[in-house]
């Protein structure tokens, strides 16, 4: 099997409301894609609908209703829950659904942890003791852990994940894949990360980190093989370029507000900094400012950031360049109303998707 033939693909789906969720999953399912990707957030993201369904219940709910496709997050923060919670709605979600689900981790955003009360320091040195002890509760009878964050005394979980340790050549039975985009986090991938999940690269920046995340692997006495590469992507799909072109540009637009550092890293200023996502606040009452705010963006931004929009084939040969950088396993994230959704769903198993399977 060639690079192309081994390629996944999952979708990540809305987070609310639950028809939707659910038959994004049912169709991705039907239509081919590897994996579905929930959300998970206390707090989604929009101009004037921020409602969220809780992860891992929406994600249990679809492991009775789905068969084959794996069940992800993401991605979870280690903030909202305790770490030996997390693992067991991991385990519980592998349990119903017979071994398909996929832990996904990062390091969390304000949003869904200032308003709420929940400290939001020191996020790099807390996700990693959560990995520590999920792993270990996923492998270990009983637990003991004494670190800067977490204590554990004669810990445990059960039930475990449905595989047994011994079928894993010792990994985590439900897979742990670390959103890593900092030299730190992509050290904490290496050491502990079953999969390697960064977001919107462009191609040559992928190709360089994954290098230096299998070196360190390599450091770490691991085999770089056993992490497995995958990239979020922001996506839209469409017949024809126009198509493509003014469906990516008002989101499109919001995403690069919201991560200010990827419109410096194309050479432009950023027009505010007040709407960055992660270790800042943006509250339902300011949707229309940040898409108003958004629209100072020149659409030469969204033309050359790392975005995947355009016809079947631009999208399947954007894709090619990533494959040929190391990436095996793409999560889209479809940048369409949820009119749209389950079409552009449809559009890019039916005419993308098969030039990566064999033929």
């Amino acid at each position: 099997m060639g690079l192309r033939e081994s390629v996944k693909f999952g979708v990540e789906g809305p987070n609310y409301p639950w028809e939707a969720v659910r038959d994004i999953a049912l169709l991705a399912e039907k239509t081919g894609f590897d994996s579905f990707w929930m959300p998970d957030h206390l707090v989604a993201t929009g101009v004037r609908r921020w409602d969220a369904l809780h992860a891992w219940g929406a994600l249990c709910a679809l492991a009775v209703q789905t068969k084959r496709i794996k069940l992800a997050t993401g991605v979870s923060d280690t903030f909202r829950h305790h770490p030996a919670s997390l693992a067991q709605m991991a385990a519980t979600c592998d349990v119903l659904s017979n071994g398909r689900a996929i832990l996904g981790i990062g390091i969390g955003e304000a949003m869904n942890l200032v308003p709420f009360g929940i400290p939001f320091d020191k996020p790099v040195g807390r996700t990693i003791e959560a990995i520590q002890i999920i792993r270990r509760l996923f492998s270990e009878d009983f637990v003991d852990f004494k670190g800067e964050y977490y204590e554990l005394k004669h810990a445990f979980l059960r039930p475990r994940p449905v595989v047994p340790l011994s079928e894993t050549k010792n990994r985590s039975t439900v897979p742990i894949f670390i959103a890593a985009s900092s030299p730190r986090t992509m050290k904490v991938t290496a050491r502990y990360g079953d999969g390697w999940l960064p977001a919107n690269l462009t191609p040559d920046e992928y190709k360089d980190n994954l290098k230096k995340i299998r070196e360190n692997a390599k450091a770490f006495q691991r085999a770089p093989s056993s992490i497995e590469p995958a990239h979020f992507m922001y996506v839209v799909v469409a017949n024809d370029v126009e198509t493509a072109r003014k469906a990516i540009m008002p989101t499109g637009k919001m995403m690069l507000l919201s991560r200010p550092r990827i419109i410096e890293k194309l050479g432009f200023q950023p027009p505010s900094y007040d709407f960055e996502m992660t270790f800042k606040l943006v509250f339902p009452r300011d949707g229309e400012a940040w898409l108003t705010k958004s629209r100072e963006i020149p659409d030469e931004v969204v033309e050359r950031a790392p975005f995947l929009w355009g016809e079947p084939d631009d999208i399947a040969d954007k894709i090619d360049k990533f494959v040929e950088a190391g990436c095996s396993n793409f999560v889209l994230n479809f940048q369409v109303s949820r009119r749209l959704l389950k079409e552009t769903c449809k559009l890019f198993a039916e005419k993308v998707m098969p030039h990566f399977r064999e033929k």
